[in-house]
């Protein structure tokens, strides 16, 4: 090629009958490109549907009509471009037994329903919504469709449950906006909504599954391929309704086949669900601009070996499935023999994702799974079911020398050699509004080890209960730097370790302190993270840079924005320094023509803090080592001032007096012992013996006299704890140092700094109160000089 060559498409809808299929001769080559893009002012869709029309009223009690459709076979419909409802039940129907083939059912009308096997069980639990056919039913017996309930069964504590509804039947069409294909006779019935006349509507049928594909090899991939500017809808996808149904592993990835003994041996063959658009083996293909909407699965795919591709730009809406998937998860992915498999070097920014997951509810925003260098930033990903952005496959078992959690390694077998998974980036997206209907996830989720992951500079705004952490890095997650990332309005616990190793969490910053390290996380370095009143108090410098960046804004604009004043900047700040450790600054007020909502704290350049008043606490920082603080104002509309003048400060010298000293409690319980409460590590704590009322106490032996300074502990839980700090010289006589006994914590670290230095060698904590957790201690620290 001496040039790009364009190929342009006018507005209009091109409707394909099969698969639009590209291969390695349909490459760009010599630097050049082929772009396949929308003509100046144009706004082409490709579609895989067809129009329905011929409607007549087939049922006029119930206002029911039907066209015929031939042999149109298809799970979504489309009225105007809304998804319609397949025709279903109410939510958790009654009357149903699980058994060893279905159900036991009282509700014996089923019994009368026609093409009974169309029929599909659904099945929301934990992270999965299952889908199985009927087979048949008879009397009080539904049986349900193999190999489908065989593989829902597998996971021991996570199998299929009852309904949560029943859908795909005739009968159950009864609400507006339900429809129903009848595959026997060719015909499609559907119950308008109000407002809707199926002479002038436009009602679309998806037929085909992949609209596009790229299919390459290793050793001749197509390349040099763009798309731009293209609508790619109507999508269908019908594996669901095959004996296999949908069984959901994990993340839209399905147990199928019936050879499955039980569920850990399934776990390196499970299948991958297909895109509307899918790259296998494409080198430096180009999405930019492009829209993915009303896709029955995935909507992009980006397969094995898939190398160099830009995803920008683009809006991927009502989609079946996930939004993204950018690599695999089968051996080939996780240890190819041939590195032309690796899938890496691939970067999904700018772009939108929402409100995909719609119809298979265990999907994501954006996946990906075995990868290398794979850069997932300034997205905007909104309004899920279940987990936002996915990274990381294996739950350690493919790491070098496996996980000894699993015995036999789940029978996955053993490998000395590191994964392709490596430093994949996830930062400055904005994630809100996510797990609304499914459990056991998180805004960001990551799996196994990735060396050099970086988690960084997302804004996360609103999680459910059920997302066990906002960030949640879950079994053999390894190596990730997880920092300066802002968490507003999240409800259970802002980050999660599960079996996370050697993972550095630092310079966070969360309107939720709650956090949870399992046990089994080891080696983790979880400081310096900051928890704020609300989420004004939010860093600007993240909250506004995260998502969109200004040129793609445009693809979901947000509420119009009419301040652009920003506050003047703050006055210089003073500092005081009780402990070694710990700086207390305080600043004079900006001000702002309609109010400062907040101030940052950079050290360095770097956010360490913020705060809605003009004061903060900075805790982390190194005995004797010296700091220069300046401090930013931020408005309701995010406009930031110039910092104010800089503050340096000299931290005073001294370290812990308590560290490694010897200790005596009152009580204790295996295997959280007393010594653990000072030995410098906040994953282990001292807990007063199980189930043994209130007061508690932990004294410790300073070896000298010393004249204290203050105290601090770090308490198991965030808040609910009484106590008093008190020092002696000779362990009997005791003077307070500070009570806390009247009004319980609100933070996880207790400051006591003496109002004058006690003189003594012992100090002693007090847990007067613990509403009912009992004296559970991180650590405790004590300060003083000789």
């Amino acid at each position: 090629m001496r040039g790009d060559i364009h190929v342009e498409l006018a507005s209009g809808t091109y409707r394909l009958s099969k698969t639009f299929a590209l291969t390695p001769q349909d490459s760009g080559s010599n630097g050049h490109r082929i772009v396949y893009e929308a003509a100046p002012g144009a706004h082409p869709v490709i579609s895989g549907g067809s129009q329905v029309t011929g409607w007549t009223l087939a049922d006029p009690a119930h206002h029911v009509y039907k066209a015929h459709v031939g042999d149109i076979d298809t799970r979504q419909l489309y009225v105007d471009g809304e998804l319609e409802t397949r025709a279903r039940s109410a939510d958790n129907p009654g009357g149903f037994t699980k058994t060893a083939t279905g159900y036991t059912i009282t509700d014996t009308a089923l019994d009368a329903y026609k093409n009974q096997s169309d029929m599909e069980v659904v099945s929301r639990w934990g992270w999965m919504l299952m889908r199985c056919p009927v087979q048949s039913i008879s009397g009080t017996t539904m049986t349900v469709q193999q190999p489908c309930f065989h593989n829902a069964n597998l996971h021991q504590g996570e199998e299929i449950q009852n309904p949560t509804w029943l859908e795909n039947a005739r009968e159950l069409l009864d609400t507006p906006g339900e429809w129903y294909l009848d595959k026997s006779q060719g015909e499609l019935y559907y119950l308008p909504k109000p407002g809707q006349d199926l002479k002038t509507a436009d009602v679309t049928v998806p037929r085909v599954q992949d609209l596009v594909d790229l299919n390459g090899t290793a050793a001749h991939p197509v390349s040099d391929v763009s798309f731009q500017g293209i609508t790619f809808a109507d999508s269908t996808w019908l594996a669901p309704s095959s004996d296999d149904g949908l069984v959901e592993g994990q993340a839209g990835f399905r147990i199928t086949g019936d050879d499955n003994p039980d569920f850990d041996s399934t776990r390196l063959k499970w299948v991958k669900t297909p895109g509307a658009v899918n790259v296998s083996h494409g080198h430096r293909i180009g999405f930019q601009g492009d829209t993915f909407t009303r896709l029955g699965a995935v909507g992009l795919n980006l397969n094995t070996g898939t190398q160099g591709t830009d995803v920008t730009g683009n809006v991927f809406k009502e989609i079946a499935g996930t939004g993204i998937q950018v690599g695999g998860v089968e051996v080939v992915d996780a240890h190819p023999t041939d590195p032309r498999d690796i899938t890496k070097d691939n970067t999904v920014d700018n772009n939108v994702v929402t409100n995909v997951a719609d119809q298979y509810g265990g999907s994501l925003g954006i996946f990906a799974g075995y990868t290398d260098h794979t850069v997932i930033t300034h997205n905007k990903v909104y309004d899920l079911p279940y987990s936002g952005i996915s990274v990381g496959w294996g739950w350690g078992l493919t790491d070098p020398g496996g996980d000894t959690n699993y015995p036999g390694n789940s029978g996955v077998p053993i490998w000395d050699t590191p994964t392709t998974s490596r430093d994949t980036v996830v930062t400055d997206n904005v994630i809100s509004d996510i797990m609304k209907s499914q459990a056991d996830g998180g805004a960001i989720y990551t799996l196994s080890a990735d060396p050099g992951g970086v988690v960084s500079g997302n804004y996360i705004n609103g999680t459910t209960p059920t997302a066990y952490g906002a960030i949640y890095q879950d079994e053999g997650s390894r190596y990730w730097h997880t920092t300066d990332n802002a968490l507003c309005d999240v409800a259970f616990q802002w980050l999660f370790l599960n079996h996370g190793m050697d993972i550095t969490a630092e310079r966070n910053f969360t309107s939720q302190p709650a956090m949870n390290t399992q046990a089994n996380s080891t080696g983790d370095t979880i400081t310096g993270n900051t928890t704020v009143d609300s989420c004004e108090q939010l860093p600007a410098s993240i909250v506004d840079n995260a998502g969109l960046q200004p040129a793609y804004r445009h693809l979901d604009p947000g509420p119009a924005v009419t301040d652009h004043t920003a506050p003047t900047a703050p006055g210089r700040p003073a500092a005081v320094t009780d402990f070694p450790t710990v700086a207390d600054l305080i600043w004079p007020a900006a001000t702002d023509d309609t109010g400062v909502t907040g101030y940052a704290i950079r050290q360095g350049g770097t956010v360490v803090s913020a705060s809605t008043g003009t004061s903060v606490r900075l805790a982390g920082l190194t005995a004797g080592a010296t700091y220069t603080f300046t401090v930013t104002a931020r408005d309701a509309a995010g406009n930031e001032s110039a910092p104010g003048k800089p503050l340096t400060v000299t931290m005073p010298a001294g370290g812990d007096l308590a560290l490694h000293r010897p200790v005596t409690v009152s009580s204790f319980s295996d295997p959280n012992t007393p010594e653990l409460a000072v030995d410098g590590d906040l994953s282990t704590r001292w807990a007063q013996g199980l189930g043994l009322p209130d007061p508690s106490w932990i004294e410790v032996d300073l070896g000298a006299q010393y004249d204290v300074t203050g105290a601090i502990t770090t308490f198991e839980k965030a808040n609910g704890y009484q106590y008093r700090v008190e020092v002696s010289a000779d362990g009997t006589d005791w003077t307070t140092l500070d009570d806390h006994t009247a009004t319980a914590t609100t933070q996880q670290t207790a400051y006591s700094p003496a109002a004058t230095p006690t003189r003594g060698r012992y100090v002693r904590l007090t847990v007067t109160g613990s509403n009912y957790n009992g004296g559970s201690i991180y650590e405790l620290q004590v300060y003083g000089r000789p």
